[in-house]
């Protein structure tokens, strides 16, 4: 049967003969939508080159150690903050932002401390005197990772901030576009059931049976996800090597025809080495949160999704600390059959903010500071139904809008391949590999697999 089905799906209108009109009338359009998603992908990268911060160079600076103001040669400034012993934390913007961490002897008026550059700057070592009665001038001078010794405390400060930013933007990413994924996948499953005319005969409706709008068989579904991914960094900023993972369980229910809620929980973890310590990092804990989904027709979706998660964070050789993560993201989709492929395409955004909830030592200023995460997502899949499979292939390609401080850029194309397979109109699973190309310093390899039940 599964035969004779694929065969009439890709029957000629004659003996002998086969109808390529439908390339005509269906392919070529959306081969031209296909094209200006790769056309912005270039555009994106092309934007990264241009935003992406050149490396440090020498700079001087001067500060006022009474009211901690401080200005560099090179156009940046700050106000400075100065703790206990003497210790200070120059947060600087401007052409060359990132922040100098030292410790100032006011008896002497001396500074030694680290300048380290955002998204990939290099790392500047700082020197200092008193000139006045209340002015320190110095200077920072780049040097290398040798140079500054990767045991040294503000090495060591430097990539901890580092590896933490890439360690949130990696567990958001994962998580987000699985949870994105599930809430698509069925959602266009449901969308495409209620189509009529062309949209509906130019595919195997039996690969979506049991979706129809009202059937009273299919209002709740729980599904499960277990995902596993190669994370690594190979950049000054935040060098490291490791691996994470993430279990989600869901239900939802189908409320109307039109309204898909539902609601998430699962475990998040990380665990990274990192050179700079000669130790481990690893963030883990729980998250959850509600989404909905909302079909608009048989062409297009929308939904939104916001998860909490409460981790616990632990480095070698430093005291431990808990941290509250926010994270959000809005999708629209767009659901098309054309011959015998199910096309899908979605832009969204996401964003995520993780604060600290207690003090970190270890960390610039002896306190972690808040981490945010930003990203516009665009992106697309040809699927294939095939009889109770369908292979696709994803593509997807992301700017993060928020600064990258793990030594990465911002623009990132993620290519993949999955295959979904129906073992009942009830049952359903899948699994896929996607991987992030053309990203600097990165790789970030996901591994997962999902089963769903409707009933």
């Amino acid at each position: 049967m599964g035969g004779e089905a694929w065969a009439c799906r890709h029957r000629g209108s004659g003996a002998g003969a086969v109808n390529f009109s439908f390339l005509r009338t269906g392919i070529a359009p959306r081969l031209s939508a296909l094209a200006a998603l790769f056309l912005m992908a270039l555009v994106v990268l092309a934007l990264d080159a241009a935003v992406r911060p050149a490396a440090a160079q020498t700079f001087n600076f001067s500060c006022s150690t009474t009211s901690l103001t401080c200005t560099g040669s090179n156009g940046d400034s700050g106000t400075a903050s100065l703790g206990s012993g003497g210790s200070l934390t120059l947060p600087l913007t401007g052409p060359q932002p990132g922040t100098v961490t030292g410790t100032l002897n006011t008896t002497t008026g001396t500074l030694a401390g680290t300048f380290v550059g955002a998204s990939g700057g290099a790392i500047l070592v700082c020197s200092g005197s008193q000139t006045g009665a209340s002015t320190v001038t110095g200077s920072c001078v780049a040097v290398t990772s040798s140079q500054n010794g990767s045991s040294g405390s503000n090495s060591s400060i430097r990539t901890l901030k580092g590896v933490a930013n890439a360690i949130t933007k990696g567990q958001v990413e994962v998580t987000t576009d699985i949870l994105a994924d599930r809430i698509r996948a069925f959602s266009g499953a449901l969308a495409r059931s209620l189509g009529t005319g062309g949209q509906q005969s130019e595919l195997d409706r039996g690969y979506y049976s049991g979706l129809s709008a009202g059937s009273s068989d299919f209002k709740w579904g729980v599904w499960i996800d277990s995902s596993g991914y190669d994370l690594s960094d190979s950049s000054m900023v935040a060098k490291f090597n490791g691996f994470g993972l993430g279990e989600l369980v869901g239900v939802d229910y189908l409320a109307t025809d039109k309204w898909l809620l539902g609601f998430n929980a699962g475990y998040v973890r990380s665990d990274v080495h990192i050179p700079a310590i000669a130790g481990h990092r690893l963030e883990d804990g729980e998250q959850f949160g509600p989404y909905v989904s909302y079909i608009a027709s048989s062409h297009v979706s929308g939904d939104l999704l916001f998860n909490y998660s409460r981790l616990s964070n632990t480095s070698t050789g430093l005291a431990g600390f808990d941290s509250n993560r926010y994270s959000g993201a809005a999708n629209i989709n767009f659901f098309y059959d054309v011959g015998g492929f199910a096309l899908t395409g979605y832009m969204g955004y996401i964003y995520a903010i993780e604060n600290p909830s207690s003090a970190a030592p270890g960390l610039i200023g002896g306190v972690p500071t808040s981490i945010h995460y930003g990203a516009v997502k665009v992106g697309g899949e040809a699927a294939y139904p095939i009889d109770k499979f369908e292979p696709y292939v994803p593509l997807t390609v992301e700017y993060e809008t928020t600064n990258p401080r793990d030594g990465t850029g911002r623009g990132v194309v993620i290519v993949g391949a999955g295959l979904r397979y129906r073992f009942t109109d009830a049952v359903k699973g899948g699994i896929s590999v996607t991987s992030d190309e053309l990203r600097s310093n990165s790789t970030n390899i996901v591994g997962a697999a999902n089963l769903r039940i409707s009933f």
